[in-house]
């Protein structure tokens, strides 16, 4: 018996390893060598209040309890990113200090936490973010881009020539690499308070520096207000708030704009939009409705879907579109709505348990996944 103790033992601890492992799958999370939440998935939100907040995105596309980290107090704009190691970082603007701010994004739960760098400061108040490769670009209220180049640390270095002039209200950015112009990328940029309702438009060099397209800046309409965008594959979509309305611009080879048809009407106040599946999604903040249009892969234009526009809340922020789920910010309700659009014919149906306290008024929202290891 003494010499079958050993085996017996060894047996044991193997069957104990095994549970240990499935266990560990089982719960979404990889606790196998790294500790890294496998395909995890999160939604991040600035608030009114100081407070930086974390849900966690749930199999059925609902949004957990939210996990609070101080931020920065009505920031508009925040991005997450991962370096393709073994880090990722969540980058905010900061309109109280007129700076970027960098938090480290927990691997194991998703958690945010200040890192001991930056801030990073910009000589005038920023807003929306967007990223090109290595590159981040920022949204200045003076109407300017600001563009850094962002290392493997998670630090940023201005690029060179930064900030690059835009136009009036500069309220958004899109990066665009049309099959127009194959390795080409462009910078969008929406002047909200330009009266031609411009958007003006730079080409990417590898370094992140901009150069303005020829023409630029491209006229929507009239006093149009022009704010969130939507790339298709050769289609640039922007929300016009003051024209209730939605504009599609088809993207030449050399990135310059051109208007494909009159604007799309929409709701009250349209700010911000989304899509996938061959559907844009618009939310009008004058009225609380989400607009759902087809989109003519050919052409680009827009037809309104059955029962569009679809009532939701207010925002207080962009509407989220991430994986099949719309998540818009109410800042009045301290919550977060959650729809499910419908692939097949448009319409917008809420998410189990919409909406989802916050426990203070969210403004913008990004979300971020994690890969999905093997073994999980």
């Amino acid at each position: 018996m003494t010499k079958n103790r050993p085996q017996s033992a060894l047996l044991f601890l193997s069957m104990f390893v095994v549970l240990a492992f499935t266990l560990a799958c089982s719960s979404g999370k990889s606790n196998f060598n790294t500790q890294t939440c496998s395909g995890c998935q999160f939604v991040y939100a600035t608030t009114n209040s100081a407070q930086l907040l974390t849900f966690q995105i749930a199999s059925d596309g609902s949004l957990g309890a939210p996990q609070s980290t101080v931020g920065p107090a009505n920031a508009t704009g925040l991005l997450a990113i991962s370096n393709g190691g073994a880090a990722s970082f969540l980058y905010v603007s900061d309109p109280g200090t007129s700076a970027i701010r960098v938090y480290n994004i927990s691997q194991v739960d998703g958690s945010l936490s200040p890192t001991s760098l930056g801030p990073y400061s910009v000589s005038s108040t920023p807003g929306a973010l967007a990223v090109f490769g290595t590159t981040l670009y920022a949204a200045g209220s003076s109407g300017s881009i600001f563009a850094f180049t962002m290392n493997q640390d998670g630090s940023l270095t201005a690029v060179a020539g930064s900030p690059f002039q835009a136009g009036a209200g500069l309220s958004h950015l899109a990066v665009v690499s049309p099959t127009t112009a194959p390795g080409a990328a462009f910078l969008y940029g929406a002047n909200s308070d330009d009266a031609s309702g411009s958007i003006s438009a730079f080409s990417i060099a590898t370094n992140g520096v901009l150069t303005p397209v020829a023409g630029s800046p491209f006229q929507t309409v009239s006093g149009g207000g022009p704010e969130g965008f939507f790339s298709g594959t050769n289609v640039l979509y922007v929300a016009l708030k003051n024209a209730n309305a939605v504009a599609a611009l088809a993207i030449a080879s050399d990135g310059s704009l051109s208007l494909i048809a009159a604007p799309f009407p929409a709701g009250k106040g349209t700010a911000s939009l989304g899509g996938a599946g061959g559907f844009l999604f618009a939310a009008n903040n004058g009225d609380g409705t989400i607009s759902s249009y087809s989109i003519n892969a050919t052409s680009g234009t827009l037809t309104q879907v059955s029962g569009s526009p679809f009532p939701a809340a207010t925002p207080s922020g962009d509407v989220l579109y991430d994986n099949g789920r719309l998540f818009m910010p109410d800042a009045s309700g301290n919550s977060i709505n959650g729809f499910a659009p419908d692939l097949s014919s448009g319409a917008i149906n809420l998410l189990t348990g919409s909406p989802y306290g916050a426990g203070s008024g969210p403004l913008e929202l990004t979300a971020f996944a994690f890969a999905v290891k093997d073994p999980p």
